[in-house]
């Protein structure tokens, strides 16, 4: 059981005060970049909830609230963190008031010595998201930057010589004779004749190919070799073909073996938007 103890520290001016030290602080994140935002499609943070609970359970002394801005882990959402005797415990979407009443209900059990076990509806909303700790389900923790495709682009990735000059017909027939290049099992999607894109990010990893080749940096027969090979490969896997997958990574593939790409950095880039680390297209 903690003792209660004076806890003097002297501030700027000389003057000595009594700092309270608490078992324990609750952190709300309810105006981040995604908490509460329900404008954004997030639940809305129960933020008078946190407050009436705090106030009539009588924590004030034990567990100090805190509700504010971000607290990091921008990948989830109404998230919470409570530090007690020296741990670490993360929630997310803590979304509803019946989870808000279980947290309250567990800081109660801790203060009690009353055993630790969560409920169930909140234990499923813990998450590791400090560095010392292990994760919640026992799971091994995987920081590393998982370089999914680094080894096949950097087995490519030997230096060429770089292209040079453009095409030397006028920028339209110059694209259109790059198109006609791309017939039969290889040509792009089209309907009706016109090209069809499903996504925005096809629509701009077609025109860097196509306006790259323009300019005479990417060598349109090289591009065209590596997404015939990109092509038998996904093929010969089997499952659902996707054309512009094939396009990306022959894309890639072709700029890493002339030195225009740095492989690592464009590996570190899509683990950080695939994992929710930036959403901003420069």
């Amino acid at each position: 059981m903690y003792e209660r103890r004076r806890n003097l520290v002297v501030r700027p001016d000389g003057r000595r005060v009594n700092v309270a030290r608490f078992r324990g602080q609750l952190f709300v994140c309810a105006t981040g970049c995604c908490c509460g935002r329900t404008d954004d499609g997030f639940a809305p943070v129960p933020v008078e909830l946190y407050h009436g609970e705090w106030e009539r359970r009588r924590l004030r002394n034990l567990v100090h609230l805190t509700v504010g801005g971000c607290l990091g882990p921008c990948a989830l959402a109404n998230v919470v963190l409570l530090l007690f005797d020296g741990r670490a415990l993360w929630f997310h979407s803590v979304n509803s008031d019946a989870l808000v009443l279980d947290l309250y209900d567990y800081i109660e059990q801790l203060l009690a010595g009353a055993g630790e076990t969560l409920p169930a509806a909140l234990s499923a909303c813990e998450f590791t998201a400090s560095l010392w700790q292990e994760r919640p389900d026992g799971q091994a923790v995987d920081d590393h930057r998982p370089r999914r495709r680094i080894g096949a682009l950097a087995a490519s990735a030997t230096r060429l010589p770089a292209a040079t000059g453009g095409g030397e017909e006028g920028t339209e027939a110059h694209r259109s004779r790059l198109l006609a290049d791309l017939a039969g099992a290889h040509g792009i999607p089209r309907r009706n004749g016109e090209l069809v894109f499903d996504a925005p990010w096809q629509g701009r990893v077609f025109g860097m190919a196509v306006s790259l080749s323009e300019q005479g940096v990417l060598p349109w027969e090289e591009f065209r070799g590596a997404l015939i090979r990109e092509i038998a490969a996904a093929e010969a896997q089997g499952g659902e073909f996707r054309y512009y997958y094939a396009w990306l990574a022959a894309f890639e593939a072709v700029l890493a073996a002339r030195g225009l790409l740095n492989v690592a950095d464009l590996e570190e880039a899509a683990f950080q938007f695939e994992f929710g680390e930036r959403e901003d297209v420069p």
